[in-house]
């Protein structure tokens, strides 16, 4: 049930209840004397609740950003006789959602990863937006410029939270209010954090964010009113906090970027690869794929997948070359068993083809299993379909259970739930030539003792999902290498661990200065709701 308070007078503002992580939500209602204006509604905010509080009729409709919590009134308003207005870029999001389901694309040619993942409507095949369910008919567009007004209501770009969001502000009763929708909350916090999601990694949103705020500190203002949380009655005070704040979680300290390995670079005989043991050898051009071979001449991978990005066809055969050659150099009689480590489809690309050519069975923990299966049950970025392969599904033959062994030629492996850059992230550990030697896929990225980015649409919450809790499970394998995805290899790697765990730490609270929810999984993830 919706909560109607009247904040000063001709100000009203109504918090919608609903399931989801994105709620509760505020919207607002201004009394204009013969017409009323609402700013993101919710779905509460209908013609008849209006007139129920004794206000007129609304009029216009103002959203700062679309979202289906802040948009989902606007239906029964338009059906009431309101002129919709939404931020110009935001326009698609108020088609529906079939429409909205309908840009979802693949990656195609060229293959162009400098966009990291940042694609109308989604992020690397995960839908990232929340479009209203059915279609409204809108009127003008909130277009921010130079002296922008909207029924009298000055527009300013306020992006960051949503692609295209703005701030609204109001001269009520001789104050200036401004409707800055998700960008602030409470002393200076966030709402959350997966919103300001826009690409894979390079935090452009939350950049954006924090320019905004910046930008909004030079305007005059007297009130915030955001759309979660309380009134702030404090504007500078807060956007000066959340700039604080982000400042701090966008400084991510020594990540030594390009740098793959802390020790010399051992060509293999195989071309293409490195070898870090003699029975170890690792793909190191760009792609991710390593190479356990027994003393008998059989072999396992652990993940598949080349990143060679051209034609499906020439890609697919330049896979197949590449396993030939590398069997060959080897002395490598069969591949029996494939570990991919995570569903990402630079991981898994070429693992069907591989099972079905060389007839090997394909191993994976319970985690993973699910996602490469049925990789449309879940709302997660990067999947193999979105990489348009010849395969879109990856069947796994055997599941491995967190910690479960088994005994492969002359190797004891132990199959583990990792997490780190996505919670459904497995890893194995065996001894090999006398070492203890953990493939731990993109669970580490970086070989410095700085943090790394949330990739939020993967579900890595960080610290029971992804990073912090993959660098404890790291630690508790004791290894002596890691072998990681991407031509990354970490020779002694306990104490860069440790010094990571330490960063994160710090980056922990952080975090928790920063998000207006104490359980950071409801800032990081889009779909927890605190409950399943």
């Amino acid at each position: 049930m919706a909560i109607w308070t009247t904040l000063r007078p001709h100000l009203h503002r109504v918090v919608c209840r609903g399931r989801g992580t994105q709620y509760p939500a505020c919207g607002y209602v201004l009394d204009r004397g013969d017409h009323s204006i609402a700013i993101d509604p919710g779905a509460e905010v209908t013609p008849a609740a209006v007139a129920k509080l004794g206000l007129p009729p609304v009029k216009h409709v103002l959203v700062t950003h679309v979202q289906r919590e802040h948009a989902a009134g606007c239906e029964a308003l338009a059906a009431g006789g309101a002129a919709i207005h939404v931020p110009a870029g935001d326009e698609y999001l108020m088609e529906g959602e079939l429409a909205y389901r309908a840009l979802m694309t693949r990656w195609v040619a060229p293959w162009d990863w400098e966009m990291r993942g940042n694609f109308k409507g989604h992020l690397a095949g995960a839908a990232n937006e929340r479009p209203v369910h059915r279609a409204v008919k809108l009127d003008s567009s909130l277009t921010p410029a130079p002296g922008s007004c909207c029924e009298g209501i000055q527009i300013l770009a306020t992006p960051g939270h949503g692609k295209h969001a703005v701030t609204l502000i109001a001269t009520l009763n001789h104050q200036r209010v401004a409707f800055c929708g998700d960008l602030v909350c409470d002393d200076g916090k966030l709402w959350n954090g997966f919103d300001c999601d826009w690409d894979y990694g390079l935090e452009t949103g939350q950049k954006t964010l924090l320019a905004s705020a910046r930008s909004l500190m030079e305007q005059p203002m007297d009130l915030l009113c955001p759309a979660h949380g309380e009134m702030i009655d404090q504007p500078r005070e807060a956007l000066a906090n959340l700039i604080r704040r982000l400042e701090s979680v966008l400084q991510h300290g020594d990540q030594q970027p390009g740098v793959l390995m802390n020790f010399p670079d051992e060509p293999s005989p195989a071309a293409g690869f490195r070898m870090l043991l003699p029975g170890v050898h690792q793909w190191r051009i760009a792609g991710n794929c390593a190479v356990l071979r027994s003393r008998d001449g059989s072999a396992m991978l652990i993940d598949n997948g080349l990143c060679h990005w051209v034609a499906i066809e020439d890609r697919m055969a330049h896979h197949r070359q590449t396993i030939a050659r590398m069997k060959q150099s080897l002395n490598i009689s069969r591949i029996e068993m494939i570990f991919p480590t995570h569903y990402h489809g630079d991981h898994v690309e070429n693992v069907p083809d591989l099972a079905l050519t060389e007839g090997c069975e394909v191993v994976t923990v319970d985690a993973v299993a699910d996602v490469l299966e049925e990789p449309e049950r879940f709302n997660l970025a990067c999947p193999l379909p979105w990489y348009d392969t010849k395969y879109p599904t990856v069947r796994v033959d055997r599941r491995m259970a967190d910690g479960q062994t088994m005994t492969w030629h002359e190797y004891e492996l132990t199959f583990f739930h990792l997490g780190g850059q996505t919670y459904n992230h497995g890893g194995m550990s065996t001894v090999v030539d006398g070492q203890r030697v953990a493939f731990v896929g993109d669970s580490l990225t970086h070989l410095g003792t700085g943090t790394a980015s949330v990739l939020t649409y993967n579900d890595c919450e960080p610290e029971q999902r992804g990073w912090v809790y993959a660098i404890d499970r790291m630690l508790a394998r004791k290894p002596d290498l890691l072998v990681c995805g991407h031509g990354i290899a970490v020779r002694d790697p306990m104490l860069l661990l440790q010094k990571q765990r330490m960063a994160w730490d710090r980056r922990l609270a952080e975090y928790r200065q920063l998000s207006a929810r104490e359980d950071l999984r409801l800032f990081f993830d889009p779909f927890w709701d605190g409950v399943r």
